[in-house]
């Protein structure tokens, strides 16, 4: 059984068919690259999305809160009582984050040693102690096992963010995150778009070139546009909040990771937003 608590509304099966949920999109290949990762996870010299991590989270703020105040001008604890599941958590950058606004966070990835760097990484804090960390476990053997029990979990929000191009059917993976939401829950999605642009800074410059990231990192046929995902997440019941472009405005050599959120440029990082219907 996988551990966890139990949804408030019952069983979450929302129109899904207990049969739904039996397959897997993880691939083991994608697991073993990011697991060589495990030293270098909370290193944002050698991990890009340390920088990008606070501009994820200036959305999802954004997003919950409906303003457009920066998170210290928030209560202290804004997302005090709200349950947030966090797929593909690796070494816990969201997750942790996000317990720190005060939610009631689990953390699921198919890695059970990024999984350990989480949680050691979360002793740090008496806010990121609580989080669920659960290695080894995808989100559909959570959403078939929730489907199949009466007090099935549910949440508030789901985070999908920067999973979608490491996995083999990110339409199966988005099925299954939609049946774990509550009625007029937040899915929060990211991803790499397909584009000549994403290719030549992504790939070329940031894997050759630069060598931000190990070469192999990404693959440019993995990458999905954001209407891909809207129409993907469209037929789970979902519809699209927003969609804004990620943009690295001063990356190294000439600064540390800065990025902003752009309402226009989606050419190579982007996130979106989805509310259950």
């Amino acid at each position: 059984m996988i551990k966890g608590g139990c949804g408030v509304l019952g069983r979450t099966t929302y129109g899904f068919s207990r049969s739904s949920f039996a397959t897997s999109s993880v691939s083991a290949a994608e697991v073993a690259k990011f697991d060589a990762w495990r030293e270098a996870w909370w290193d944002a010299r050698r991990n890009p999305l340390v920088g990008m991590n606070p501009v994820r989270i200036r959305f999802l703020m954004e997003t919950l809160l409906q303003e457009e105040e920066e998170v210290s001008d928030q209560p202290p604890l804004p997302l005090e009582e709200r349950k947030v599941l966090d797929v593909g958590c690796g070494g816990g950058l969201l997750s942790e984050s996000l317990a720190r606004l005060g939610a009631r966070v689990t953390g699921l990835d198919p890695s059970r040693e990024l999984v350990d760097v989480a949680r050691q990484h979360a002793q740090h804090h008496p806010l990121t102690r609580t989080i669920d960390y659960r290695g080894g476990v995808t989100v559909e053997e959570l959403a078939k096992e929730s489907n199949d029990d009466d007090d099935g979990e549910s949440f508030d929000v789901i985070c999908v963010l920067d999973v979608l191009e490491h996995v083999t059917d990110g339409d199966s993976l988005l099925r299954a995150a939609a049946s774990l939401l509550k009625p007029d829950g937040i899915l929060f999605v990211s991803s790499l778009n397909r584009t000549i642009k994403s290719y030549l800074l992504a790939i070329l410059g940031a894997e050759y070139v630069m060598g931000y990231v190990p070469v192999g990192t990404h693959e440019w046929a993995q990458f999905l546009p954001p209407d891909k995902v809207a129409t993907w997440v469209k037929r789970h019941g979902l519809a699209q909040v927003q969609v804004k472009g990620m943009v690295a405005t001063a990356p190294p050599p000439i600064g540390n990771w800065n990025w902003k959120l752009d309402p226009v440029d989606t050419q190579v990082n982007w996130i979106g937003a989805y509310r259950r219907r």
